[in-house]
Parts: structure tokens; sequence; C-alpha cells
């Protein structure tokens, strides 16, 4: 019977929870968030997320296209760029287009690469289409559990590059 006990805290601390929307939000410092006077002020409308992954619970924690989403809109909330009713000229499409997990070792780290691409739909004009790449880590301080050690490696990258658009619209 003990073994079972001890099998099941195994599989435990190797099981992951998806991506916490929260954890991958960039709040924007309120001196760097957009004017009336900038372009994209509440004028950005986030279409379509995609490339994105559910988490399974025996795998490593996955970021999904809704999750991304949510958070991408929480970002640019807080910097005064998103348009609360989807009717903004400015229409952001995002591709998950690299996700890589190393989720064994103390720091296990994940890599991401997300295209954004923000398109003027009165001029019918893509503002600018680039891709974003961010890098992270967790180790022993953050979490001792591994799966949770994976899940705060990937909100971190997650956020950085959500960090990176933000940066590039408030240009």
């Amino acid at each position: 019977m003990r073994h079972y006990g001890f099998l099941l805290c195994l599989v435990v601390a190797g099981c992951s929870s998806p991506a916490d929307i929260s954890d991958m939000v960039y709040t924007i410092p309120e001196k760097k968030r957009a004017t009336s006077a900038s372009k994209y002020y509440n004028n950005v409308v986030v279409e379509k997320v995609t490339g994105g992954e559910e988490t399974e619970f025996y795998n490593d924690a996955k970021i999904d296209n809704d999750s991304f989403k949510q958070a991408i809109e929480e970002s640019l909330k807080t910097g005064n760029l998103l348009s609360e009713d989807g009717k903004g000229a400015y229409h952001l499409t995002v591709d998950i287009a690299k996700f890589d997990q190393q989720s064994f070792g103390e720091k296990p780290k994940t890599e991401i690469h997300v295209k954004f691409t923000l398109l003027n739909t009165k001029t019918k004009v893509n503002v600018f289409s680039e891709v974003y790449d961010d890098d992270a880590f967790a180790t022993n301080k953050d979490a001792w559990r591994r799966g949770a050690k994976v899940e705060i490696a990937t909100e971190r990258a997650a956020k950085g590059v959500i960090h990176k658009l933000t940066d590039r619209l408030l240009m």
C-alpha cells in the first residue's frame, strides 16, 4: 500500500496546470500608457490567436488560444490600447509559431516565438508583422514541484512576448 502512495505523489508532482492568464498579463506602467493622441488609443482588437495547445493532465503546462488571447487583451487594456467595443481600426492576429519546453532538471525552461500581425482595417494595410520571442525558467525558489516550475516558466515567457508587443505598439 505504501508503494501506491509514493507513486501517486510522483504522478501528482509531475502533473501540470494550464498557464494562468493573470500571470501572463503584462501590466503597462502608467507613464508609458497610450494617450488620446496615439493612433492605437483604445483602438486595437485582438482578432484571433492560433497555435496554442490545451494542457493535458500528464503533460507540461501549455497555453491555449483563448487564454493567450485573454492575457493579450488584459495587457492591452492596462495600456489604453484595447478597443472595448471590438470596433477598433487595428486588428491583431496572433500565431504561436514555436513553443518549446525543457521540463527536466532544476531549472525548467520555456521558449516561445509568437508572430503578431497588425492590420489597419480602414486602409487594409499591415502595419507590422513581426515575430517576438522570449524564454524563461523557474527554479526551486519559485516552486518545489516540477510541473509548477514548468507552468511558471511558461507564464513568464508568454508575458515576455506580450511585453515586447506592447512596447512596439507604444513606440
